[in-house]
């Protein structure tokens, strides 16, 4: 379980990002954080992974205070995904996904066959054998964004932090990287924070929701936190939220209508009629 109780972060005091935030996150449960630019989300993921602290407040992983857990313990326990930029590294993509394991591997050491066995193990369970042997310089966008979720699965986490982890993707990348949440999530013993810009994807893959905003925050079950009322408060936007019967299943989207303050075409023909 992750806690947090009445934290507050800012960059330069009297503009804080967020405050007095307070939210549980059950074991094995999937939370999205959603905001508009600049709301604090990346800020969240990085006061989590103690990357920057937390001006106020404290944060419980497991039970254990945040700053009191051992480094090397703590990154056994946890896995980060960073948003995929391109890269111009020389390692090959299974090296960059063996370097995963390097809580276990230690400092100046050499990979076992273990290592590089469970690297394999894991590119293959994502469909990723084939470029194993391909410099992540030459991986399109795609690929690589799946490559990092490699390198963050093969230590075989606790807890996994994604950033934004669809953004820059084409629409078949985005639903590659939907979909593996939604087996992750349903597969595994593990506990997964994502940030996203999208509220529609939120519906679909995550058990819990938290807003950010210049508005303070909102926390709740996704199915109740991810409403018009909300979206329209925290990203200055009207929407419409649908529900799409596909032959599988029921797919939820959000559509966005316009900015607030604008008045819509399909208002003026609600008042016409």
């Amino acid at each position: 379980m992750i806690k947090v109780y009445d934290a507050s972060f800012y960059y330069h005091k009297g503009r804080e990002l967020f405050s007095g935030l307070s939210f549980e996150l059950p074991e094995r449960e999937t939370l999205a954080i959603l905001g508009a630019n600049g709301a604090g989300k990346t800020s969240l993921l990085r006061c989590l992974m103690r990357f920057l602290k937390f001006k106020k407040g404290s944060a419980f992983f497991g039970g254990a205070d945040l700053g009191s857990i051992r480094e090397d313990e703590f990154w056994r326990k946890v896995s980060y995904v960073p948003q995929a930029k391109a890269c111009v590294f020389g390692h090959t993509c299974l090296n960059m996904v063996i370097m995963g394991r390097s809580p276990y591997i230690g400092t100046g050491r050499r990979p076992k066959q273990a290592d590089v066995d469970a690297a394999l193990t894991t590119m293959r369970s994502l469909g990723l054998e084939n470029i194993a042997s391909r410099p992540v310089s030459s991986l399109s966008g795609g690929e690589l964004q799946m490559a990092l979720i490699a390198r963050a699965l093969v230590k075989d986490p606790e807890i996994l932090i994604m950033d934004e982890p669809e953004s820059n993707l084409d629409l078949r990348n985005q639903l590659r990287v939907l979909e593996l949440i939604e087996k992750l999530r349903a597969e595994r013993n593990i506990t997964i924070v994502v940030n996203t810009h999208f509220p529609g994807h939120a519906l679909r893959i995550a058990d819990r929701t938290l807003f950010l905003g210049s508005e303070g925050h909102v926390y709740g079950k996704t199915v109740e936190a991810v409403n018009e009322a909300n979206i329209r408060k925290f990203y200055g936007v009207d929407s419409v939220i649908l529900s799409v019967d596909a032959p599988a299943f029921n797919v939820p989207a959000v559509v966005p209508m316009g900015i607030c303050e604008k008045k819509f075409f399909w208002r003026r023909y609600e008042k016409a009629v």
